[in-house]
């Protein structure tokens, strides 16, 4: 049974609902009738259940796997009770299905949170809390390896390296808008000596701080720094994962939580052969790691953005100019750029066919 339009606010009378179930028809019937959706019903549940489909019509298919049970919230938000999750597949038939649980089987096999438990390189320790991790002696030389090839390969593409500090003010944070588009990824203020100050998620506007303690000629350009800089970002406890997704991590372009974390000052004419440089230390830095596969997204201005039409534009051009002159196919990722300016996304592909986001080049102006 599918309900739609005026027939959805009647639909929560037909049958006793129990508290939650009230909770999930105000949220729902209160949604649904202006995105399209619809309610399903099935005979066997005591409710109608809400459920933004797809939906099928049979559930008898026989190339079907349960594979587990975990905790929830209610729509990820954690004051509200905890639920059960039933995760579990479905395929067209039974090869099908056997070649996805091979698939599953290899991931599990090759999973990186049970390898740095396995070969004692790091652990996230409850005690200290989820998302927060402790490296251990044999994974620090990993680390303090990677780190030092990090910082003498962009030396030697004319980077100076920076290294600044864990919190700042308040106000850099409402200046630099973070506290405006970016708040919900941030922890809650300090408060030291009367004045606010806060950890900081990105290390973008200490690097424009040193950049502007004094005047440049037009004959120091381009200045390139780079800084592999502690952040911290709020993260529900339901989407950490390992070091793929933490609240705390050094930004580095090859430990796990990937991301170079560079600046590059320049004049106008000078920023197309400068991302060009960057896509070739991308690529080069890639390849010796054994990734030669990559998907490229070029990510433009979304909804929530700061900024004129026309500075985009520019900086969309200039981020398109130089992946054209660079010979790689791209597509285009409508409104995924963030909220001060356009980006080159890149997702890497790992032995096992998956993609993960990568290396990420933003232009601003």
């Amino acid at each position: 049974m599918h309900l739609r339009g005026s027939a959805l606010m009647e639909a929560g009378h037909v049958f006793t609902l129990t508290p939650f179930w009230v909770l999930v028809r105000v949220q729902f019937l209160t949604l649904m009738p202006t995105t399209g959706s619809s309610l399903g019903y099935f005979p066997r549940l005591p409710t109608l259940v809400p459920w933004p489909g797809p939906q099928v019509t049979l559930c008898n298919r026989k190339a079907v796997e349960l594979e587990s049970v975990a905790g929830a919230y209610w729509r990820g938000d954690e004051k509200k009770q905890m639920l059960q999750r039933i995760y579990g597949t479905a395929w067209e038939n039974e090869e099908q299905l056997k070649a996805y649980l091979h698939f599953k089987e290899e991931a599990k096999r090759r999973d990186h949170r049970r390898l740095g438990i396995d070969l004692d390189l790091f652990s996230i320790q409850d005690e200290a809390g989820g998302g927060l991790v402790f490296w251990h002696p044999k994974g620090a030389i990993v680390r303090h390896i990677i780190e030092d090839s990090w910082k003498k390969i962009h030396i030697e593409h004319g980077y100076d390296l920076l290294y600044t500090p864990h919190v700042a003010r308040a106000d850099l944070w409402k200046t630099s808008g973070h506290l405006d588009f970016y708040r919900e990824n941030m922890y809650s203020q300090i408060t030291i000596e009367d004045e606010l100050y806060q950890l900081r998620p990105m290390n973008c506007p200490y690097h424009i701080l040193i950049y502007k303690r004094k005047l440049h000629s037009y004959r120091d350009f381009p200045i390139r720094v780079a800084e592999l800089g502690t952040v911290y970002r709020y993260e529900l406890s339901g989407s950490l994962h390992g070091l793929f997704r933490v609240r705390g991590f050094t930004q580095t372009p090859w430990v796990i939580d990937v991301q170079d974390d560079a600046h590059i000052f320049c004049l106008e004419d000078q920023i197309k052969d400068e991302i060009r440089g960057v896509l070739d230390l991308i690529e080069e830095i890639l390849l010796q790691f054994g990734f030669s596969k990559y998907e490229v997204n070029l990510s433009t201005r979304p909804e929530k953005a700061v900024g004129a039409d026309d500075i985009w534009e520019k900086a969309t051009s200039a981020l398109r100019d130089a992946l054209d002159d660079k010979g790689w196919s791209y597509r285009i990722d409508e409104g995924g750029g963030a909220f001060y300016g356009p980006k080159i996304d890149l997702k890497i592909e790992d032995a096992l066919g998956r993609k993960w986001q990568c290396s990420t080049i933003q232009a601003s102006y």
